[in-house]
């Protein structure tokens, strides 16, 4: 769920160590983040989430990995991302969290654009003919990916033209941030991921002006 935050976390955590260097000895930024996420979950609340510390509580680890862990998060998305992962970002960075990382964003362009709601986001593939979900205000670079594949491969044009036996516009493997799309069954493997979430999705809404997916196509 972090990925956006742990990276800008350990990019942070290496710029302030090479300022104030006192040892020669190597110690991974990993350390360090879980140290200051868990000193931040101990002396904060998330009252979206219910989370309430009190000196007679377990360790914080014990109480949000409740929700926040790889067995449990999908049933609380919406709550982790808006709840948890907006106002913890802000509290490490001092300014409102990204829709997207930047990487990810810079990935997206060639196929795709994010539109960004009040209290959520959503993603267009190219002229692709898919009902969007409607994804969290902080959208993690694997769930985008996930939402990329289902684009491309349930009602996509990748589709389409798979099932025509034409050339499968873009070409794989695609990367998003830190996670990437290595064929079109890798992407079909994604897309059936997305879908176990439940999110809602929007009416259709195709989009590409500058005619992207035509010209890849020609």
């Amino acid at each position: 769920m972090g990925d956006i935050l742990s990276d800008k976390l350990a990019t942070a955590v290496l710029e302030f160590r090479n300022k104030s260097r006192v040892t020669e000895r190597f110690i991974p930024p990993f350390y360090f983040s879980a140290y200051i996420l868990n000193t931040l979950c101990f002396n904060s609340e998330f009252p979206v989430l219910g989370w309430r510390w009190t000196p007679q509580d377990p360790m914080p680890i014990h109480i949000y990995h409740q929700k926040l862990w790889k067995a449990h998060y999908k049933h609380h998305l919406y709550q982790i991302c808006h709840g948890f992962m907006l106002p913890i970002h802000y509290a490490i960075f001092d300014k409102p969290a990204p829709n997207i990382s930047l990487q990810a964003e810079i990935d997206l362009t060639s196929i795709g654009r994010w539109f960004g709601e009040e209290k959520f986001t959503y993603v267009i593939v190219f002229d692709s003919h898919a009902r969007p979900h409607v994804l969290p205000l902080y959208i993690p670079d694997k769930l985008l990916t996930r939402e990329i594949a289902y684009q491309l491969t349930s009602e996509g044009v990748t589709r389409t033209l798979r099932n025509k036996k034409k050339q499968v516009w873009p070409p794989f493997p695609l990367r998003y941030g830190v996670y990437a799309l290595h064929d079109y069954k890798h992407a079909e493997k994604e897309a059936k991921k997305i879908n176990t979430l439940n999110l809602a999705t929007l009416p259709n809404r195709r989009f590409d002006p500058n005619k992207v997916a035509y010209n890849a196509l020609e």
